[in-house]
């Protein structure tokens, strides 16, 4: 056979020596999330589709592996997000209308298709979610977490960005756009910022001017938290329930800043990511370089009440694929025990209790071709066993 073996579009291997930094990463972001009350949880990784879909996210639909159960007849698949099962579990097995629970995850999950050029089909997804509290502590207690697990995981100069899909909502039904065929117009219009689409869709379609100033506005409303009170301004006079919850959005974000010193805040009042799934407070986290959101998250009410048990929810999650590509850095060496070595146990104990590793040389093993793992070595000199930085001059 001269062929080599080709790998599926979208997937990579953990080679040596990322293996052990993936593990310490997802250790002690596991860690973190624990010692902030949140308890770990396993859902499985294929289910039937409707378990996994949330009942409310056509994006998640596109982006989900299905196949047939020829156990059940029905169709299941391979989860692209771990969020739904974990709102799932809480709401068939844990108390959430009674009071708020924590949970946390990790776990790999497919996506049918490569969400971007050069991405990743197949995550190593983390999270926590906070379900039965729709406080704004519980907003920023999710956007801290998410902070706190990116500065663990040696992400700089963060920069967050904060949206609220529910003044957008509130707007389409002030408007009479909710749920109609302009209704995703309006929101590609928003994402990518585009006032002549709105202008154009207002010749076409003949919208109210007061909805085109208001949606205009939007888009304009984009920067730091200086924006607020510009936001505030205009939209003071608007109707339905948009003064409130530009009010608890404001609390939000200040808060936010508050707590989480030197990290860079933008508030983007044309956010519409996972529209169809959130409903309050979104936000996306991104370090230097990268131009997709390292974690991201939001609120998302109204997924609870398809498994039957209404309450609030919100969380986030990440990827620690993405995480590891972005902090990439030199692999830990370890310290070589040279072949018929009688190097003291104890001491070897010791180095390997204050976390160093320890290879043994084999018998058909060169030093040489240990330099690429070993940076150090056991000798003795005058009776006594020290560790030194490993050569390979002399070696026959």
């Amino acid at each position: 056979m001269t062929g080599g073996w080709i790998q599926l579009d979208g997937v990579e291997q953990i080679l040596p020596y990322d293996g052990w930094e993936f593990e310490q990463l997802r250790r002690e972001l596991l860690d973190c999330l624990y010692q902030n009350g949140y308890e770990l949880v396993v859902p499985p990784l294929a289910d039937f589709v409707e378990c996994l879909l949330g009942g409310t996210n056509d994006d998640l639909d596109v982006l989900t592996v299905k196949t047939p159960d020829y156990v059940s007849g029905k169709m299941f698949g391979i989860r692209a997000d771990m969020t739904p099962q974990v709102a799932r579990l809480a709401a068939l097995h844990l108390p959430v209308q009674e009071q708020p629970v924590r949970l946390c995850y990790f776990g790999s999950s497919l996506l049918a298709r490569v969400p971007s050029i050069g991405g990743s089909r197949e995550l190593l997804q983390f999270g926590a979610e906070l379900f039965g509290s729709s406080s704004l502590e519980s907003d920023c207690e999710i956007i801290r977490l998410m902070i706190e697990s990116l500065r663990i995981a040696g992400i700089d100069s963060l920069s967050v960005s904060l949206g609220h899909v529910g003044i957008i909502e509130s707007l389409f039904e002030q408007f009479g756009y909710k749920e109609s065929s302009l209704e995703n117009a309006l929101l590609d219009a928003l994402k990518r910022k585009s006032k002549p689409e709105l202008d154009a869709l207002a010749d076409r379609e003949g919208l109210q001017a007061e909805a085109i100033e208001i949606f205009s506005n939007l888009i304009e409303l984009n920067g730091g938290i200086d924006i607020l009170d510009e936001a505030e301004n205009r939209l003071k006079s608007v109707g339905n329930n948009v003064p409130q919850l530009l009010s608890e959005f404001e609390r939000v974000v200040r808060r936010v800043a508050e707590e989480n010193n030197g990290v860079s805040l933008h508030v983007d009042f044309a956010q519409v990511g996972g529209y169809q799934y959130h409903t309050g407070v979104i936000f996306s986290a991104y370090g230097p370089g990268y131009g997709q959101p390292l974690a991201k998250g939001g609120r998302y009410d109204s997924v609870m009440a398809v498994y039957g048990t209404p309450c609030a929810a919100t969380g986030f999650s990440g990827d620690l694929r993405l995480l590891r590509r972005a902090i990439r850095g030199e692999c830990k060496k370890a310290v070589m025990v040279p072949l018929d070595s009688n190097v003291p146990r104890e001491q070897i104990d010791a180095l390997i209790e204050r976390g160093d590793r320890v290879i043994h040389q084999l018998p058909d093993q060169t030093r040489a071709s240990l330099i690429h793992t070993c940076d150090r070595e056991f000798v003795c000199h005058a009776g006594e066993w020290r560790v030194v930085p490993l050569t390979i001059e002399g070696e026959v």
